[in-house]
């Protein structure tokens, strides 16, 4: 693992700057997109403000979630408010992407329905494309920080210098980030074909909820970690994957039969 670098002195990790790359890439096309129908580059930049409020919010929202029981158990044994920070820190500090995903779609439905802006189908649609193009650099952070270290395998990378989980470290693993960077990749160029297409106007986010679901329900298995939640015997994302999944085929079927009405 690769998780951080010094430049002239400064400690920077290599997760935030690939998010931040990520963020900028989205930006980019967003505005590239959403230029040619009239909308303006100010209007861009709050679009992806309020997206990564959502993001930020929702993530780490959901990460707390997955930590209920750690922050029940202990809070009761708080003595300070420097301790309480400090757990509050345990239990929130990470994310979750379906917790950023979640909390970003409700955000930006709030921020739409006040907006004073057109094309209001298509910025939905050009944000849903960018969903998986900055989950790739998301994931690609990830296999350098090393949060998603991936399970024991006879292939793969050692990985080495994981301060996140050191117990981990001279284990040849299964490299489960950098294969979902690629199938998010890949989710993106079809996604993005389908918008120049005008498939699905207005929608594309329900066909991206039913495509990536099937990703991370499957390659859970492959992460190797235990620090997600789990509710019985899958954990807290594979249950959200199912939930996204149905939900995104009802819609569909919902919105296909009124049109064949």
């Amino acid at each position: 693992m690769f998780p951080y670098f010094t430049l002239f002195g400064k400690t920077i990790g290599l997760y935030a700057l690939c998010a931040l790359l990520g963020f900028a890439v989205c930006v980019l096309y967003a505005f590239l997109k959403l230029k040619k129908a009239g909308i303006q580059f100010e209007d861009v930049i709050l679009l992806f403000l309020v997206a990564a409020a959502g993001i930020v919010v929702g993530g780490h929202l959901l990460y707390g979630i997955t930590n209920i029981k750690v922050l029940i158990f202990t809070i009761t044994k708080v003595k300070s408010a420097k301790s309480l920070w400090n757990l509050l820190i345990y239990c929130f500090g990470g994310g979750v992407f379906y917790g950023g995903f979640i909390g970003m779609e409700v955000a930006l439905l709030l921020y739409l329905r006040r907006a004073k802006i057109g094309s209001k189908d298509y910025i939905k649609d050009v944000v849903a494309v960018c969903v998986p193009l900055f989950h790739a650099f998301g994931r690609i952070g990830c296999f350098f920080g090393g949060c998603c270290y991936g399970v024991k395998c006879s292939f793969g990378f050692i990985t080495n210098n994981n301060t996140f989980n050191p117990s981990i470290n001279g284990v040849r693993r299964f490299p489960t980030p950098l294969l979902e960077a690629v199938l998010n990749v890949l989710i993106f160029l079809l996604l993005d074909y389908l918008l120049k297409r005008g498939k699905f106007k207005g929608h594309l986010v329900l066909i991206y909820m039913l495509i990536y679901p099937i990703v991370r329900f499957s390659d859970e298995f492959l992460r190797g970690d235990v620090i997600r939640g789990f509710l019985g015997p899958l954990s807290t994302s594979q249950w959200i994957s199912i939930i996204l999944f149905v939900y995104a085929a009802i819609r569909l079927a919902v919105i296909y039969r009124r049109k064949n009405a």
